[in-house]
């Protein structure tokens, strides 16, 4: 009789997030294809796009925090220019709101017949 081969139970892998990063920047390298580094790996494509999808920077987008305490210094005063910046905008446009929502000829000289 022939024998009836079952499919063994093999747990899925775990994998840490520090792993599925580095995985990651290795496709983001442009050195192989996304299917070379899955290859390689032992994952399948699908998983290391969502991989991917998970942990690479969006095109275009801020990366994040700084990476040293000068950039850190340096973001934290171009903020609070920005800031500074900002409220002087809201200042103006609270005065530019009360100026026209004055009711007409009150900020005027009459005129005389």
């Amino acid at each position: 009789m022939s024998e009836i081969k079952t499919n063994e139970y093999q747990p899925r892998r775990q994998y840490d997030e520090d792993y599925k990063r580095r995985a990651v920047e290795l496709t983001l390298q442009g050195k192989r294809t996304v299917r070379q580094v899955a290859k390689e790996l032992g994952v399948t494509e699908s998983l290391l796009y969502d991989w991917r999808h998970r942990f690479a920077p969006r095109p275009g987008a801020d990366t994040g925090a700084p990476r040293t305490l000068e950039e850190a210094t340096a973001e934290i005063t171009r903020l609070r220019a920005e800031l500074g910046r900002m409220h002087e905008r809201e200042n103006v446009l609270k005065k530019s709101l009360g100026i026209l929502s004055e009711a007409p000829g009150s900020g005027l000289p009459r005129s005389r017949p």
